[in-house]
């Protein structure tokens, strides 16, 4: 009997299949461009004459800018506070609205709803909300005879406004969580009320442990995100300003390469920006092992 030419693809090597055009994507979208800026690094160009060879004098020229710092603060502190608040609202939202009920499919929609709106659109939206003139936010809390912030016009009110722009897109983060919440099985927490775990201490005790990986996921993504792909709302909503209160590595990059056309500069600080992003995915892995919060695969399995 002749043996047949091909064997049956195993069930791995089909999910590797499946896997083959993603990864095709990140190696030609990604990495191939985030090597060849890495080669950019160590010369000088400006998109019109040949390269010149400078070494790590580049890497130099950024990293002793006046700006620099200044960039490395400002980025921090907006991945710091909002992106733990970002996560754990998606959490409360999905604990809120996991029950079924007549309208909660439409609040369901509404969380979700902000984070399909381009991001364009989104930041210009925001401009106006937040405009300390005739915005919504400033005469309603005129009505209200509050004080009203200057928000994107004002240095010190700069940054809240952005951390209170990003709040609202939690929808991504709000359906895995709500995904992983009906995922539990209704066994679990009829055993802990069977013992007496009142709600507060099922939420604690119960809920929060279980969906630990979870957050820990969100706050990966939700950390690498901010930093690297905040640049359209900070340049369509403040530019950078007022006096530099929102200027962050992205916009020094931008400015380094298609403002001053140091596009080897632009690319040394490109990579100073991945290898703040790995710091601090390092340090929310770091913290994950200390509170004991297990990150492989089975530990997402719920």
């Amino acid at each position: 009997m002749r043996k047949p030419l091909w064997r049956p693809l195993s069930y791995h090597q089909r999910l590797r299949l499946l896997l083959l055009p993603y990864l095709s994507g990140i190696l030609l979208l990604l990495v191939l461009p985030a090597l060849l800026a890495f080669g950019l690094a160590f010369f000088r160009y400006d998109g019109l004459s040949s390269p010149t060879w400078l070494g790590t004098l580049n890497f130099i020229f950024v990293t002793t800018d006046e700006l620099f710092l200044l960039s490395v603060q400002n980025s921090l502190a907006l991945v710091i506070l909002p992106v733990p608040l970002r996560v754990f609202g998606a959490f409360l939202l999905a604990v809120l609205l996991r029950r079924n009920g007549r309208f909660l499919g439409w609040f369901r929609a509404a969380v979700y709803l902000p984070s399909i709106v381009p991001t364009a659109a989104y930041a210009l939206a925001w401009l106006w909300i937040l405009n300390p003139i005739y915005g919504p936010v400033n005469l309603l809390l005129q009505a209200v005879g509050l004080a009203q912030p200057g928000w994107f016009a004002d240095s010190q009110w700069a940054k809240p406004g952005l951390v209170l722009l990003s709040l609202w897109q939690i929808g991504e983060g709000f359906l895995v969580c709500l995904a992983a919440l009906q995922d539990i099985p209704p066994a679990v927490e009829e055993a802990a009320l069977v013992d007496g775990a009142n709600r507060p201490q099922r939420f604690f005790y119960l809920t929060l442990p279980l969906m630990a990986p979870i957050l820990l996921l969100l706050a990966f993504r939700d950390a690498v995100v901010t930093l690297q792909e905040s640049f359209t709302t900070i340049f369509l909503t403040t530019g950078g300003g007022p006096y530099y209160a929102t200027f962050t590595l992205p916009m020094l990059i931008y400015e380094q390469g298609f403002g001053l056309l140091l596009f080897g500069a632009a690319s040394a600080a490109l990579w100073v920006l991945y290898a703040l992003t790995g710091l601090i995915v390092l340090a929310l892995y770091g913290i994950a092992r200390q509170w004991q919060i297990g990150t492989t695969e089975e530990t997402f399995v719920l």
